[in-house]
């Protein structure tokens, strides 16, 4: 009996370890995730189908700029602080110029990308907050680095409220797309700030030209070949939202943007816990301690199958119980149920191969990560071109998720080898 009470003892504080190790970052990502279901759903109930998705396309872009910067600054910038026991005082601010510039590129990117889909109105609100969003991006990820977690969080929550709030004012007021991009620029604004005047101060502390002199010996190492990791991935996971904005127009992706709702929590929590737990795989392997690596990767995909499953739990209570919360007579349910169901395939395949992905990059295996993501992405492509062309564009998605199978599957066998290395070698 005292035996069993230890064992079922040892499970609890196991699992609540679990939940305390994830819990904050997870919480906080989710706040923000929320706050961006609101943004759509506010833009479903006084937006046309076309401005749905135009507004989907631009979050897909500013989804897209995170996964820049954690290919050319964050991720480099985290193994760069958590692969040395002692870091010399000024040895890696020259990610903070390069980071700006990223910064300014995104937001004329999501500037021009409005300009010509929307107006000059929503241009600029959108150029400011894809801009803003990247500066306040690169801050949660020097936090989650320095292993300082509520830094990040409280910038999550600042974020949060300040969409709540201008979109209870917007309830009241109305809003057009440039009225939604300006609540998001504040957003990013506010989130922004909470890291302090000394962290904006990095990022001109140093000319440009100095900082890019000093991160191209980064480049060559790693950012060359986990950027070309991320277009790769980029064109792959995405590419239903481009092929199908662009060959039959905003207002047929109007219920793709629908089923990527839904699960837009789940991606966010994925991106957000994948900068908590690369510091961590990061330090295991640089102490050559791969057990605790591994240990790592198998909890971070745990939480994110199980956060997977609450969320297709939640998908099936509002699309069957309460479907007026965001679907309107314009939409076509099925359509919207369809894409549901894809977009769930979609989000497991993500959440198994995150966490393997993750410690593959810990180990600066980046060159062959990236051969695997452009494997999948030619395949990607090319389905996503065929079924957009010959079926309805909400199919599409599938072709998605049978590239991310094949890249997920590559994965799997690096990881695989690593594995039976460090076995051969214990």
């Amino acid at each position: 009996m005292a035996e069993a009470q230890a064992v079922t003892s040892g499970r609890i504080q196991k699992i609540g370890g679990i939940f305390g190790r994830f819990g904050l970052a997870s919480l906080s990502s989710a706040v923000v995730s929320v706050s961006h279901l609101l943004v759509q759903l506010f833009s479903i109930h006084h937006l046309g189908a076309s401005g749905i998705g135009v507004l989907a396309f631009l979050l897909v872009i500013i989804q897209f700029g995170y996964s820049l910067s954690n290919a050319l600054v964050s991720t480099p910038y985290t193994i760069a602080v958590n692969q040395e026991e002692e870091i010399a005082a000024g040895a890696h601010d020259f990610f903070f110029p390069v980071n700006l510039l990223l910064c300014l590129s995104q937001g004329l990117t999501c500037a021009a990308i409005a300009w010509v889909m929307a107006s000059p109105a929503a241009a600029l609100v959108f150029g400011i907050a894809g801009t803003l969003s990247l500066v306040r991006w690169f801050g949660r990820s020097n936090a989650y680095a320095h292993h300082a977690p509520m830094r990040a969080a409280k910038s999550d929550f600042a974020y949060a409220a300040t969409i709540l709030i201008g979109l209870l004012v917007a309830s009241r007021t109305g809003a057009d797309l440039a009225g939604i991009g300006a609540i998001i620029a504040l957003a990013g604004l506010v989130g922004m700030l909470c890291f302090g005047t000394a962290y904006l101060r990095r990022h001109v502390a140093m000319r440009p030209v100095r900082a890019l002199r000093r991160y191209r010996a980064v480049w060559k190492e790693q950012s060359a070949w986990t950027l070309l990791g991320v277009l790769s991935t980029e064109a792959t996971s995405n590419a239903h939202s481009y092929a199908v904005t662009l060959l039959a127009g905003p207002a047929a992706f109007a219920p793709i943007a629908v089923g990527m709702l839904f699960f837009r929590p789940v991606n966010v929590c994925i991106t957000a816990l994948t900068q908590l737990e690369r510091p961590r795989m990061t330090r295991a392997v640089a102490r050559g301690d791969g057990r605790a690596a591994i240990q790592s990767e198998r909890i971070f995909m745990g939480a994110l199958v199980m956060l997977w499953l609450a969320t297709c739990v939640l998908a099936a209570i509002v699309l069957y119980a309460f479907p007026g919360l965001i679907l309107k007579p314009t939409l076509d349910h099925r359509l919207v149920a369809t894409a549901v169901i894809l977009c769930a395939l979609l989000s497991l395949v993500q959440c198994i191969q995150t966490p393997m992905s993750v410690l593959t990059q810990a180990r600066k295996a980046f060159r062959p990560l990236a051969a695997q993501s452009m494997r999948s992405c030619v395949v990607g492509i090319v389905a996503v071109t065929a079924l957009t062309l010959t079926v309805a564009p909400v199919f599409s998605i599938a072709g998605v998720v049978f590239s991310q199978i094949v890249m997920m599957l590559g994965i799997w066998r690096l990881d695989r080898h690593w594995r039976r290395q460090q076995k051969a070698e214990g």
